[in-house]
């Protein structure tokens, strides 16, 4: 109840503020933007109420419940003149109240930093760093405890640099640091994880329009389970080799289309269980495309397939084949009509001994509508349908299905 009740007024406090800011300041906000100079401060909140029916993705006994989403933003922007310079700094909040499970409530924390810079000779640095603190049940980027309330925290430091050598030729150099530390249970510290992540890309330019590159990638990934035993750790590296396209944005299609291979490979050949860890390589994609059909019609393909880190002890490591679609089309010039498929298929490699063939298939299918009320102030409306499969009785467990009706209340200052 306490905790209800401190949600309660985080909520109040953050509508109250908001609130005072539009009465008093509406006919700034009505132009977009806070502008001082060259310096944008985006302010914007986001409230929402999401109806799940079943909030702990659960085979047979399914609770239902709702729960009042509230978001608010901060976002300070520095530009150049050049796009390519730019400065931006923010401050990303969830506030989450269950009407019945309210010990599921959760917080998340999100401050981030990006900035960008290239210079007249053709030399590029980029800088980022996102911060993450939550206790959601939502699950880690692996389903990790899915649906149960999980304290964690994440941070992700990336570091590029690069050089245009022609007109037409680049090359960038990509480090990139992500931690995740689990902080509830003691059996969670198994897969505290740091990734060290090292890339080289050529990318040179093949149309006039200057809209399509082709891309050489290579990719060194370090990982470490921190709180495991170094001598029976499954600490490993991955080398990912990729070729592909490029689509810059002002042109028919957005986004890159890559494919290659990937190795994986483990420091250790056994596990603390005393199971065996066998190394892993696959043909790999990362796909993901706009393609604009029409001036009010835009058509999104993604299709990633990657060698992941397993989120139990039943194996080392699965393949995750993602599949989606998504559709955007403009109803009238304020509304808007969203709809998506998406499917992944989590393959695991080298079962355990006496463990069955294990892979899961989830289905996703959404559809929702925007509607632009004012040029600042827009209202949303989402369904979503979720059902997730199993190989085998033995991981029956795991299957759920589950519908989603979301709407919300979005205004951008």
């Amino acid at each position: 109840m306490k905790t209800w009740k401190r949600s309660l007024r985080s909520i109040y406090l953050c509508i109250g503020l908001i609130v005072g800011l539009m009465l008093s300041t509406n006919s700034i906000y009505a132009e977009g933007n806070i502008h001082y100079g060259r310096l944008n401060i985006k302010p914007k909140i986001s409230s929402s109420i999401l109806h799940k029916s079943n909030i702990f993705y659960d085979e047979k006994d399914e609770i239902e419940d709702t729960i009042f989403i509230l978001q608010p933003c901060i976002m300070l922007e520095y530009k150049d003149n050049r796009p390519q310079n730019y400065f931006q700094t923010g401050y990303d909040l969830i506030l989450a109240s269950y009407f019945k499970r309210n010990n599921n409530n959760y917080q998340t924390h999100e401050p981030y930093l990006r900035f960008g810079l290239r210079t007249p000779t053709g030399f590029i640095a980029r800088f980022s760093e996102r911060y993450m603190k939550t206790a959601d049940p939502l699950g880690s980027n692996t389903s990790y405890r899915k649906g149960e309330r999980t304290a964690r925290s994440e941070n992700t430091i990336d570091f590029t640099f690069g050089q245009y050598f022609t007109d037409r030729l680049s090359i960038e150099t990509m480090y990139q640091n992500f931690g995740i530390r689990y902080r509830d249970w003691r059996d969670q510290h198994f897969q505290d994880r740091t990734d060290n992540i090292f890339s080289l890309g050529m990318y040179m330019l093949l149309t006039h329009s200057r809209k399509t590159s082709l891309l050489a990638e290579y990719t060194y990934t370090d990982g470490k389970y921190d709180r495991q035993d170094p001598s029976t750790s499954t600490d490993h590296s991955i080398n990912t080799f990729l070729v592909g396209l490029r689509f810059e944005p002002g042109g028919k299609l957005m986004g890159s289309a890559k494919l290659g291979f990937e190795d994986k490979r483990f420091d250790n050949s056994i596990d603390e269980h005393g199971y065996i860890l066998d190394d892993n390589s696959t043909w790999v994609i990362k796909t993901n495309v706009l393609f604009q059909m029409t001036d009010i019609t835009n058509f999104g393909f993604q299709f990633i397939r990657s060698i992941e880190g397993a989120p139990d002890r039943d194996a080392a490591s699965y393949v995750d084949t993602n599949i989606g679609f998504d559709l955007r089309h403009q109803v009238h010039h304020k509304t808007f009509f969203n709809s998506g498929l998406n499917w992944v298929n989590s393959d695991y490699r080298d079962e355990r001994d006496g463990k069955p063939n294990k892979y899961f298939n989830l289905y996703t299918l959404y559809f929702g509508f925007e509607y632009n009320m004012k040029e600042w102030l827009k209202i949303t409306g989402k369904y979503l349908y979720e059902t997730k499969t199993a190989s085998h009785s033995d991981y029956y467990r795991s299957e759920y299905s589950g519908n989603n009706l979301l709407l919300g209340l979005d205004a951008t200052f």
